[in-house]
Formats: structure tokens, C-alpha cells, sequence
């Protein structure tokens, strides 16, 4: 970590910060009970790198993060990005403000990875069902989203991250739970206690901070499946409009489904090619069936990250991946 630090301010003299993380959770986990006698160990890390440099008054800053379940492998791939951060940091450095309105966009996989968790994700958690405090109760069985879009959950999902794990804090085996199907709502993600107040089944979502901590219905591993697209495609179909890169925060009014969330940066993109010009920050707000049923684009490569940690409200932290293919939607910026 300090060389990889060391190594930015070669890069670039004029940095502010370089900040280089590495963490890792080992944990190991019985469930024991008349009719179950579990036993996992499970090991994930993650690692980020932040830059920072400042353009006159203004402070601008590139993040970067990479994650998997293993070990101290992952350290060998940290300095692979360094390069990636600075240039992203130069492009931000020189960004103006965005005049707010709705553009055609085409979206990375990490910002993907953001609106499938915040759009929908928390939506369908379905301890809010019983509580009547997300609107996806009244939409099962109906089109949601474009029907490009396939979504699913589930710490067995079919690749590895930091929400990956044998079974839940209530003892259920870790499965892969279809969510969306070519952009109908076909169900939800649930706990224990959820699925018996609904008459489901549950669907080992049921997970805790700590011991001493209530278990929750949580996502895991949350992503939208591939499509056929090709991204250089994707951006050259768009007339007027960005690519959004490098999404920062988020969050979602399940009840309203509105959403609300931040991006680093945009690049311009007029008659099918990059131009250059880069605005920031971005702010990416909307209706959640509007943003996804106007998905017209969905590319045939899909990335997934786990970074950062999701909060149950403000509190109940447990850790997750998201991700998804790069998309083309219409979206209201500010």
C-alpha cells in the first residue's frame, strides 16, 4: 500500500492525497438447531485507491475499487489501477458544471451496478412488504422495466464476491433469486420471519451486522443479467447525450420509488463520439420504472464490484456486490 501510494506522487507531484486501502473479513459461522447443524468459513477482501488534486478553489478526486472472496491476491492487482485513477483525475480537474436536464446516457457497469442496487434492490426487499412500505408489493406479475432487463440476487449467483457465502444468518442455504424477467417484476428478496408473514419461501436474504445485532431482509450479490449489445455501438447510437462514469452514492424512497444518486463525472457524447468534454459532478434522480423501462441498450459484458458496505436506513451495515452489463436509458441530471 505505500508504494502504490509512493507511486502516485511519481506520477503526479502535484497530488494532494493518495490514499491506498486493503480490508479483509474472515469469518466463521455455525448454525445449530434441531433440524440443522451448519458450519461455513468464508474469506473476502476489498481494496480501493483515491487520488486528490486541486484546480484553483476546487478540490477534485478519482476513486477506484476492486474486490473478491480471497485473500491478499487481490493486493497484486491494486497497482494495475493507479494509472487509470490519475487520468480519470486529470479528466475531472478539467470538468465544468452540467446544465440540469433529461439526456440519452450510456452507463458503465459500476453505475449500473449502482442504480440496480438503489433502483430496485432496496424496492424489493420484502420485510418492507409486510411493513406496506415499498410500492414493488402492488407491481408483481407486472412490466417494470424494459424487457431487456433481467435481475437477480443471491449470495449463489453464479460468481464470487464479498456477499457470497454458504447460508444466511437464519440458517437458509444461499440461493439465486430471479427478481426481474425480461422486465416483469416476478418476485422479491426475503428473511425468515418475512416469508412467513407473506406465505413464501425464504431466500437465505436474512442477514445481520453482528451477533448481537436483529437479522434483516439484505441483498447480496445484485446485478442485471448481459444483453446483446456492443458498447462502441451503444455510444455511437447517441445523438446528444454522456457516459456516466464512477458512481459515488445513493439512495431510494422504496415507498415512492424515487431515486437519488451521484456520479463523479460525465463525458460528452454528440453524434456518436466522445468529444471531449467532461462536466461534474452528477446528480442522477428520477422514477424508478421510468429510468429502467426507458433501457434500450443493454451490452453483452457484465462487470460487478463490492467495494462498499449497504445500510439498512442509515444504520445495519453488511457487505455487498452489484453490477451489470453497460446500459443506454434515458435519465433526468442535474
Amino acid at each position: 500500500l505505500a508504494a502504490v501510494r509512493k507511486a502516485a506522487f511519481e506520477k503526479k507531484a502535484d497530488l494532494i492525497d493518495c490514499s491506498a486501502r486493503f480490508s479483509y473479513q474472515c469469518y466463521h459461522k455455525l448454525f445449530l438447531s434441531p433440524n440443522r447443524d451448519l458450519e461455513q468459513n468464508v474469506l473476502w477482501t476489498a481494496a480501493s485507491l483515491s487520488v486528490t488534486a486541486r484546480r484553483g478553489e476546487e478540490v477534485k478526486n478519482s476513486y477506484d475499487s476492486l474486490s473478491l472472496l480471497g485473500g491478499a491476491e487481490l493486493l497484486d492487482e491494486l497497482p494495475s489501477h493507479l494509472d487509470k485513477s490519475i487520468a480519470t483525475l486529470e479528466d475531472v480537474l478539467k470538468s465544468e458544471p452540467l446544465t440540469p436536464g433529461t439526456y440519452e446516457c450510456v452507463c458503465t457497469p459500476e453505475v449500473t451496478g449502482m442504480i440496480v442496487h438503489e433502483a430496485f434492490g432496496h424496492g424489493v426487499e420484502m420485510d418492507m412488504f409486510v411493513k406496506d412500505r415499498a410500492l414493488a408489493k402492488t407491481h408483481v406479475g407486472k412490466p417494470v422495466a424494459s424487457s431487456l432487463i433481467t435481475m437477480r440476487d443471491g449470495a449463489a449467483t453464479g460468481y464470487d464476491d464479498v456477499a457470497t457465502f454458504f447460508f444466511d444468518d437464519e440458517g437458509n442455504t444461499a440461493q439465486n433469486t430471479l427478481i426481474i424477467d425480461k422486465g416483469t417484476l416476478v418476485g422479491g428478496i426475503c428473511d425468515e420471519v418475512s416469508a412467513a408473514r407473506l406465505g413464501t419461501a425464504p431466500t437465505g436474504n436474512g442477514r445481520r451486522e453482528a451477533i448481537d445485532h436483529k437479522v434483516y431482509t439484505r441483498m447480496t450479490n445484485t446485478y442485471f443479467l448481459e444483453g446483446d449489445d456492443k458498447v462502441e455501438d451503444m455510444i455511437a447510437s447517441v445523438k446528444n447525450g454522456l457516459l456516466l462514469e464512477q458512481p459515488t452514492s445513493g439512495m431510494e424512497d422504496p415507498k415512492n420509488w424515487g431515486i437519488q444518486c451521484m456520479v463523479s463525472f460525465a463525458r460528452e457524447i454528440r453524434d456518436g463520439k466522445l468529444t471531449g468534454r467532461i462536466f461534474s459532478p452528477i446528480v442522477l434522480s428520477g422514477y424508478v420504472p421510468d429510468l429502467l423501462k426507458s433501457i434500450t441498450m443493454v451490452s453483452g459484458t457484465v462487470e460487478h464490484a463490492g467495494g462498499g458496505y449497504c445500510g439498512k436506513g442509515w444504520k445495519e451495515w453488511v457487505k455487498v456486490s452489484d453490477g451489470g452489463p453497460w446500459i443506454k436509458a434515458t435519465i433526468r441530471l442535474g
